[in-house]
């Protein structure tokens, strides 16, 4: 056996970003499907603003044209995604944004625009490809992950709608795939936190889907088909292991197991079910799911596995599977598959396929798939290649018609599961200018990784909160069942920058007249002062001001990422006004208030002494 890797060229840095747009989108993923669940899911939509705004919307726009296949995508049109604090909603800022938004089922660019004082502020940004459909981890042996011979891929997806992740393990030392005495790095105990963050693709033919398959084998055109029925964009993850047979995927369960290949090697500890929990633990977790496809048996048949054995130990794997991901209804669809032959022409085990049809009758929700022993080369049609047990050519379409009418019976019969939503992001600057990041409580792990560092696969630091350097992160949260929900990524600029805070105002004055408070210093200001006085205003007014006015207003600068500076100002108003002396009532020097500018108004007492004389104007003020 050997498994071949093809390292791609990761975007995980590249964030989708329009020119002039003064919104970058970080969540969700290009190409991303998410489980749909009563035909529509929940996305989260994240990124960052470079200026000041006040509110940001979404809208997700169907995608016509193009060799996408057909799209039942509906356009709702706009939708508030976040306000700023002092609006009707309030949530972080900090130069980041995050939201959720109901999405039908289908095929969209998603379109984000930013908003102030009414008015858009630049371009719009677009997120090309984001869908809502269906989403199947794959599972068994060779026939179901594929070759890694190019002589034999199986054929790329004709349908834009058909996506994958390409790369899963990142581990340290990488395995050699043809070496099984170095295949430690892929035992679960190792595997289970070295997953890349996922960076989708189209499944073309060579993808190695992750996180452990060879190629795109029968699943692209599977996914042609299943697009062309239900008209939602399909996603396949590849958790099988070439020649393991029912004896590996039981006796894997246990994570420090050693399981010997009836080939003649062991495989790596906790595999090949660690690659099915793993996959359950990130990608269903991260994108939902609805089944797990099942296509084992040759290897079962070579072996001779007792009938109820097959059923009673690929019932302990699904119950497992069900536990260790926290879905208790998870389904599992079951392919009737067992010819193989080591020469000549492949053989049948009625043994087998009774195991398997037991085990689909006796198991809730485990469903019948395609019976595909009767795909084989008949003399008109080629469907197999030489060894009469792997599929090629004809084979690859007639096998995905054979799973697509299977789906299409015990569609409506299936639980569907719902991504897990991520922990929010709240982003704030620390006194000495850094950017400090925490996500939700109630997490029973927390991990930060750089996306830029081995495809996101290093660790930075844990827990909850944590201050963060210059770069590109996420937060990896898990819970008790291991399951690891990313967050949306932050982006951490060299400098937050640092802010003054300066009070001007019109004080001492008169009552009646009004205070003018100015400031300057950031983008964001939040007053407060006596009487229960606030604004967010940088330069406020209080007309009328009165005794109540009086006192020290408190002001707090912060600029784009929430970096604050604080200052105060004491503001007197003026009640009451005595005569100084005899003079003109518009003179200050008149009054005692010692107050240049400041003379009495209608809403202040004066007293005049009796040796003194005032001039008085009609309109002027008013005496007693």
């Amino acid at each position: 056996m050997s498994h071949l890797y093809k390292v791609i060229l990761c975007v995980l840095l590249l964030f989708p970003f329009l020119s002039q747009s003064q919104v970058t989108i970080t969540s969700p993923l290009s190409r991303a499907v998410y489980q749909r669940v009563n035909d529509q899911a929940s996305i989260t939509v994240a990124g960052m603003y470079n200026e000041k705004v006040d509110y940001i919307q979404a809208r997700f726009v169907p995608i016509s044209g193009g060799n996408i296949g057909p799209n039942k995508a509906v356009d709702e049109g706009w939708k508030l995604l976040w306000q700023f604090p002092g609006h009707t909603t309030t949530t972080p800022s900090n130069g980041y944004f995050e939201g959720t938004i109901m999405v039908k089922s289908g095929w969209y660019d998603l379109k984000v625009r930013a908003y102030r004082d009414g008015n858009p502020i630049g371009q719009e940004s677009t997120l090309s490809k984001v869908g809502v459909g269906e989403v199947f981890i794959v599972a068994g042996q060779s026939n179901a992950t594929g070759y890694g011979d190019a002589s034999n891929f199986g054929p790329s997806a004709s349908y834009d709608q058909v996506s994958t992740v390409s790369l899963g393990y990142r581990p340290s030392p990488e395995p050699n795939p043809g070496d099984p005495s170095s295949w430690g790095g892929w035992a679960y105990q190792n595997a289970k936190d070295r997953v890349a963050s996922p960076s989708f693709v189209h499944l073309d033919a060579s993808t190695t889907p992750a996180p452990f398959g060879l190629s795109a084998w029968y699943w692209g055109v599977l996914g042609d088909k299943l697009v062309e029925k239900w008209k939602v964009p399909v996603a396949f993850f590849q958790a099988g292991w070439s020649g393991s047979a029912t004896a590996n995927w039981f006796e894997s369960t246990d994570p420090n197991s050693d399981t010997f290949s009836g080939f003649g090697y062991y495989f790596p500890k906790g595999q090949p079910y660690g690659n099915l929990r793993i996959s359950l633990n990130n990608y269903a977790a991260q994108f939902g799911i609805r089944a797990v496809l099942l296509h084992i048996g040759e290897t079962d048949n070579y072996l001779n596995t007792p009938q109820e054995e097959f059923k009673s130990r690929w019932q302990s794997v699904i119950s497992n599977s069900r536990n260790h991901s926290n879905k208790s209804n998870l389904a599992w669809v079951i392919a009737r598959a067992s010819r193989f032959s080591r020469t000549g022409p492949g053989t049948v085990n009625p043994n087998i396929i009774a195991g398997q049809n037991a085990l689909i009758q006796s198991t809730p929700h485990v469903f019948a798939g395609p019976s595909t022993d009767e795909i084989h080369n008949d003399g008109t049609h080629i469907y197999r290649g030489s060894d009469d047990i792997h599929f090629e050519g004809e084979g690859h379409v007639a096998v995905a018609q054979a799973w697509a009418n299977s789906l299409e019976s015990s569609l409506s019969s299936m639980t569907p599961y719902a991504a897990i939503s991520s922990s929010r992001l709240y982003p704030s600057c620390t006194g000495s200018g850094q950017m400090q990041v925490k996500g939700d409580p109630n997490w029973t792990s927390y991990t930060w990784v750089n996306t830029s560092d081995n495809y996101g696969v290093n660790t930075v630091t844990t827990g909850v909160q944590t201050t963060l350097a210059q770069g590109s992160y996420q937060l990896k949260s898990k819970d008790a069942f291991e399951n690891v929900v990313l967050s949306p990524r932050i982006q951490v600029p060299a400098s937050l920058g640092s802010v003054n805070a300066t009070i001007t105002a019109n004080s001492p004055l008169s009552a009646g007249n009004t205070l003018q408070l100015q400031s300057s210093g950031g983008l964001y200001y939040s007053w407060s002062g006596p009487n229960g006085y606030t604004s967010a205003t940088a330069s406020p007014t209080l007309t009328g001001v009165s005794g109540a006015t009086t006192g020290t207003y408190n002001l707090t600068v912060s600029n784009l990422y929430g970096c604050s500076a604080t200052t105060s100002k004491a503001v007197t108003v003026i009640t009451e006004y005595t005569s100084a002396k005899s003079g003109d009532w518009t003179d200050y020097t008149t009054w005692t208030a010692n107050c240049p500018g400041c003379i009495p108004t209608r809403k202040t007492n004066v007293k005049i002494m009796p040796q003194h004389q005032i001039q008085f104007n009609a309109g002027a003020g008013d005496t007693n």
